[in-house]
């Protein structure tokens, strides 16, 4: 038999002995399964973002119930991060805009409380609307799956989360605010959620 021929016979019956082989055993294969942090997402989707209390950066103690019935931005960064220093900026922009309607809980994830409130006097903090509390344990970062920072959870009024946003964004784009505004208002007409929020989402 030419020896092309005997090629071609082998390389069918290898074909067709595999596909077989994984119709037989299919149901025991391993199953590719997600990565931890997209069932976590789909949690805080459902059931809503973890709830914590933590000191502030006047030591008094809060808690994140306190705040449910507005929107949220629970940002996580650390005084070390350059994007952190970068972002800041226009997330208070953001939500001197909205004068109330939109809270951010910005979460240091310092091991120092000099280096964190060295990062904070380098900014015009508004009195009110943020929130600047101290995480040295990352305790309440690792409940919410942060990985690198900074990282974004925008929270809805019952506190389910709506999206995440990992890495550095501009917070006070005309865009963003119209996004925000349609999230403060419940009008859903809005079609830019990608562009108004950054490329670097998921939900």
């Amino acid at each position: 038999m030419n020896v092309y021929v005997r090629g071609a016979i082998l390389s069918l019956a290898l074909i067709v002995g595999g596909g077989y082989w994984f119709w037989r055993y299919q149901d025991q294969l391993p199953v590719r399964e997600k990565p931890k942090h997209f069932y976590l997402i789909d949690k805080m989707e459902k059931e809503g973002v973890p709830s914590f209390t933590l000191p502030r950066s006047d030591g008094k103690p809060f808690d994140l119930g306190s705040v449910k019935g507005k929107i949220l931005i629970v940002n996580f960064w650390a005084s070390w991060c350059n994007p952190c220093v970068e972002e800041f900026p226009s997330l208070i922009k953001l939500i001197d805009h909205f004068k109330g309607e939109v809270v951010l809980v910005a979460v240091s994830t310092d091991e120092s409380r000099v280096d964190m409130d060295a990062f904070l006097q380098a900014f015009d903090l508004p009195k009110s609307h943020m929130e600047i509390l101290w995480d040295p344990s990352r305790k309440v970062a690792d409940s919410y799956g942060v990985g690198k920072i900074p990282e974004s959870f925008l929270v809805g009024k019952d506190l389910k989360l709506i999206r995440k946003v990992i890495g550095i964004d501009d917070w006070a784009t005309p865009d963003a605010i119209e996004y925000f505004r349609t999230l403060v208002t419940g009008d859903t007409t809005f079609s830019g959620m990608t562009k108004a929020v950054g490329e670097n989402v998921t939900n």
